[in-house]
């Protein structure tokens, strides 16, 4: 008969980031034939034994955050369950793809240029009022690229860890929600949803010159009025935007 499992990934009293590898721990927990579960991304390692977890980063180092960046990830949930809350009839928009090409468009004449909305997310969840002005103005660096994205990306995200018992490794993980998960990932969609309904007005505007967009980047005929109108639109509309230079590298 299976002994009980006790240890819980939602039952954590201490938090601990060793200096050694997790496959150390992993193996001296198998061999001593102890109860704990593990959680396995490529951002970290979760070890939780006996009420302790214990966090090994990532040695990737393109998967790693900075530990002074790291206040993002409950700034961004606790903002987003306060707007949830304040907000319980709010609803998203239909689903919008993200990405579109108009493939009727001329490239036989005319030279295509793009513009990227710096911080498309980030800022869009600040229009819509899901983070606050105090979270959206101290994230809003560029060094925080990267932190700020994967902040926004696992709101209501599910996670699983797998369950050792007794140092046997139970292969049915263990599934946990939040209690917000399913209203949190709907603002997550919303988000998206809102970066891409930008981008469909663009089209709109700059009609047969439109070639595409991917997420947060609009490509179309390069033309001082076509770049009017897309500068116009998104200062109207509370961006800030880069214009893609095209040099060999484009190419």
């Amino acid at each position: 008969m299976r002994t009980e499992f006790t240890n819980s990934p939602e039952v954590v009293e201490r938090v601990f980031k060793p200096i050694g590898k997790d496959q150390a721990l992993l193996d001296a927990l198998v061999n001593r034939k102890q109860n704990f579960v593990i959680r396995k991304t490529k951002y970290y390692t979760s070890i939780i034994h006996d009420g302790l977890e214990t966090i090994y980063p990532s040695k990737d180092k393109e998967c790693q955050f900075p530990p002074k960046q790291l206040w993002i990830f409950s700034a961004v949930k606790r903002d987003a369950i306060k707007f949830s809350q304040e907000n319980p009839n709010f609803e998203i928009s239909n689903k919008l793809p993200v990405n579109v090409t108009n493939i009727d468009y001329d490239n036989s004449y005319g030279q295509i240029t793009g513009t990227d909305i710096e911080s498309a997310y980030w800022t869009m969840a600040n229009k819509m009022g899901i983070i606050s002005d105090k979270t959206y103005t101290k994230g809003n660096e560029k060094d925080y690229k990267v932190t700020k994205l994967a902040s926004l990306a696992v709101l209501g995200r599910i996670k699983a860890y797998y369950v050792y018992d007794k140092g046997v490794k139970i292969e049915k993980p263990i599934i946990v929600a939040t209690e917000h998960h399913e209203k949190l990932k709907n603002l997550y969609r919303a988000i998206r949803y809102g970066c891409y309904h930008h981008m469909g007005q663009l089209a709109v505007l700059l009609g047969k010159d439109f070639e595409a967009y991917r997420t947060d980047c609009i490509y179309y005929r390069d033309s001082f009025e076509n770049r009017k109108k897309v500068y116009d639109y998104l200062t109207e509309q509370g961006f800030t935007y880069r214009q893609i230079i095209w040099d060999e590298e484009n190419q």
